[in-house]
């Protein structure tokens, strides 16, 4: 083979070969995507619950001085709310979020019924001039004062904890005084109903007024009082 045919072959390969890389750096690029879509749970809103006052119970014990002269006339005494009204807001996920509300009118007490005495293990029984003579004293103006301060109400600010143990923190205002107080309550909730429990104790000297007392002081009852909130409630 001649050179010049030689050369001939080799510079028609070439031309080949770069024609070939020019068209793989010119053809479109194939690319394939895949999207991801991810599902997000809605958050759950508070519900908001109507107590029913006929469903559940608050009420208060106050207990007799055992060291005073007069103890044996005295007794322990059981006040139960009547025609209280209250709403809670609960977000189980968000205990933070709650809201609770309750006002009782302090002329519907109800003392000393016989049942509620049982129940609570008291084992001595009040007449009814007795009972209605406790309720008289009790709404008058140095205890009560119900004329001047017709009702007694909580209202939550911060509840905390996890489950069905919450601690409830709110103000609870008593004859015209307000203080921060904070319970220990067991709650649980369901999308229609809800079921609340907790207990308190206070002094009566902390709201400005004084324990019950007769025959100058020989018979009188204690400072501190107990409080019970044992309350149901429908999704309102």
């Amino acid at each position: 083979m001649s050179f010049s045919l030689r050369s001939s072959l080799v510079a028609v390969a070439g031309m080949l070969v770069l024609s070939a890389g020019a068209l793989a750096q010119t053809a479109p690029a194939t690319t394939t995507t895949t999207t991801t879509t991810t599902m997000t749970a809605p958050t759950p809103a508070p519900i908001s619950y109507k107590l029913d006052n006929s469903a559940g119970a608050i009420y208060v014990q106050v207990y007799k001085d055992p060291t005073t002269l007069a103890a044996s006339l005295s007794h322990d005494h059981i006040i139960v709310s009547k025609g209280w009204s209250g709403s809670v807001t609960w977000d189980p996920t968000n205990p933070g979020a709650c809201k609770v509300d309750i006002t009782v009118p302090v002329n519907q007490l109800d003392n000393d019924n016989v049942d509620w005495r049982k129940k609570v293990g008291y084992d001595t029984v009040l007449d009814d001039g007795d009972r209605a003579e406790v309720k008289e004293h009790m709404l008058e103006e140095d205890q009560l004062n119900a004329a001047k301060y017709p009702t007694i109400s909580f209202k939550a600010t911060k509840c905390e904890g996890s489950g069905t143990a919450i601690k409830v923190t709110g103000d609870f205002t008593l004859r015209g005084v307000t203080k921060s107080i904070s319970v220990p309550m067991t709650i649980s909730a369901t999308d229609t109903a809800i079921t609340a429990k907790g207990s308190f104790k206070v002094n009566q000297s902390s709201f400005g007024f004084q324990p019950y007392s007769a025959l100058l002081g020989q018979l009188k009852n204690k400072d501190e009082m107990s409080f019970t909130i044992d309350v149901k409630g429908n999704k309102s």
